[in-house]
Formats: C-alpha cells, structure tokens, sequence
C-alpha cells in the first residue's frame, strides 16, 4: 500500500488528540501495530482498518483515499441517483458525490401542476433552492415563497416544505443542502 494510509491515519490521529497508544487501546491493537501502519508500505488486514476506522469515528475510505486536496470526484450521470414524486412531476437527481459528507447537491425538476412534499433533513440541516427558470413556489412550514428564475430561498432543511410548480412551463432548479452549517 503507499503512503496513503500512513499519512491519513497520522493525520486523523492528530486531529482526534490521540497518541498512538492511545488510538491503539481504543482500537484493540498493540501499539507497534498501529506504529507500522504509520509506516509507508504498511499491508494491514481489512479488519485492522475497520477497527482502526471505527475507533477514530471515520470512514474507511477516509483512511485509504488520497486526502480532497490532492484528488477530485467527478460523478457520471450513471453514478447520479434520482428521486421522482408527485407521479414523476417533482424529479431530484443527486449530483454530488454520495460519499460528500455534509452536503448534498441536486438539479430539480418541477413540471407543471407539481405540488410535492420534500424529504425531511436532519435537525440543523439548511436548504439553498436556487431557481434556473420558471417560478417556483416553496411552502416552508406555513409560509410560502416565491422563487422566481435567478432567485435563491434559504431555508432550515428540517422544516416541512413544498414544492410546488403553478406555471405552465417547467421549474428548472438547484436544490443544496448543508446538514452542518458553522
């Protein structure tokens, strides 16, 4: 294995405040096993990389991909999930990568006549609906909003909303959502 590893478990052990003995208690493992895992070339079994990953609270693929900064994610359209309602008048394909962690980014389509209940968010999460073309109307909770092409509504994610299309033409939309916002 390259160094990839190595650099991500010191880099993430730091980050969490722990020694090696201390990452290795949680973990289970002698601390020389976890020293040679810090060491470029290091081959662990795959149940030392999930435990080493559950002990710092991380996905695998945090370990063992290259850090954001040094690599980029494209997603194919094959790659994209979509989500339709209303009988396919509300369409939600998901273009951002599914292992994005704390956002999620997707083009939205609102035929005419669509009126569709959104998927709830997590408590915190906020919505940005960006309007491409067309009006949008969004009902948050009890208030409605107008979202008319090159307009954008924020809003918190959890609350119940609407989408809703009264026009005659196709709503073209971005919807993001950040399940964290600082």
């Amino acid at each position: 294995m390259d160094a990839t590893l190595a650099d991500n478990l010191r880099r993430l052990r730091k980050q969490a405040g722990l020694t090696q003995a201390g990452l290795a208690d949680r973990c289970g493992l002698p601390r020389a096993t976890l020293a040679s895992l810090e060491q470029p070339g290091a081959n662990p079994a795959l149940a030392t990389v999930l435990r080493v990953a559950k002990a710092l609270d991380v996905a695998v693929d945090e370990l063992v991909r290259p850090q954001p900064e040094r690599r980029h994610h494209k997603v194919s359209p094959a790659e994209q999930q979509e989500y339709r309602a209303d009988k396919g008048r509300f369409a939600a394909r998901l273009v951002s990568p599914i292992a994005s962690k704390g956002v999620q980014i997707s083009a939205v389509s609102l035929q005419p006549g669509c009126d569709s209940v959104g998927r709830p968010h997590p408590e915190g999460a906020q919505e940005f609906f960006y309007c491409h073309s067309g009006t949008a109307t969004l009902r948050i909770a009890e208030e409605v909003v107008e979202v008319e092409a090159g307009a954008l509504v924020q809003f918190p994610g959890h609350k119940r909303h609407v989408y809703i299309n009264h026009g005659k033409d196709t709503v073209s939309a971005i919807s993001v959502v950040v399940l964290h916002l600082a």
